[in-house]
């Protein structure tokens, strides 16, 4: 991975990681096996020709498949999750939860949860 896609990385990885664990309640050894798969799939993403060099749009893109990650562990499971906010992130659907964080990040300037 170069320095800049572990900078991206380091500083979304809690962001990450509260995600997986809160807006969709992922099992935490679950969310922790999906993180490091997401960070394998962005490192390899970010060496693509044509992906976008922008620091943002990169950290963009990890974002928005941390949510599609997030909403497709459930798709396939028999059981309703209980949380609220696990039911809010699924009815709202991964796009709507992307650009949510997105906006929390702008507010704020950091990548992190509330």
């Amino acid at each position: 991975m170069d320095r800049r896609i572990r900078s991206i990385v380091s500083k979304a990885s809690r962001l990450i990681e509260s995600t997986l664990l809160t807006d969709y309640g992922v099992p935490r050894e679950e969310a922790l096996r999906l993180e490091e798969e997401l960070f394998i799939w962005f490192d390899r993403l970010s060496r693509r020709p044509g992906v976008p060099d922008s620091t943002k749009a990169l950290r963009s893109h990890l974002i928005s498949m941390t949510c599609k990650v997030g909403h497709v562990y459930w798709c396939g499971r028999p059981e309703v999750p209980a949380d609220e906010r696990v039911k809010r992130a699924l009815a709202l659907g991964p796009e709507i939860i992307a650009i949510e964080l997105e906006k929390r990040i702008d507010a704020t300037g950091e990548p992190q949860k509330e």
